[in-house]
């Protein structure tokens, strides 16, 4: 892989941790805003931010994922 790709796929990896970053804090956000919001609501909304919160965490990770996958077959990356 050309010098170009190894950067774009540092880039890459760079957003990646920037968005989980973002993620987490909009997460600890909600978290602090869904307390004031309780009531008289029947849903598990407690359960329900944190499923959607770790979907979204599995997904960022499935992105990482793919592109080790990359970078590892274009000789990148050491095998692991």
């Amino acid at each position: 892989m050309s010098a170009q790709s190894q950067a774009q796929i540092g880039a890459i990896f760079d957003q990646l941790l920037a968005l989980r970053e973002s993620v987490n804090r909009l997460q600890h956000m909600e978290d602090e805003r869904v307390g004031t919001l309780r009531g008289h609501q029947t849903v598990d909304v407690d359960g329900a931010f944190l499923l959607v919160f770790q979907k979204l965490q599995d997904n960022i990770a499935n992105m990482e994922e793919a592109l080790a996958t990359i970078a590892e077959a274009t000789g990148d990356a050491p095998k692991f």
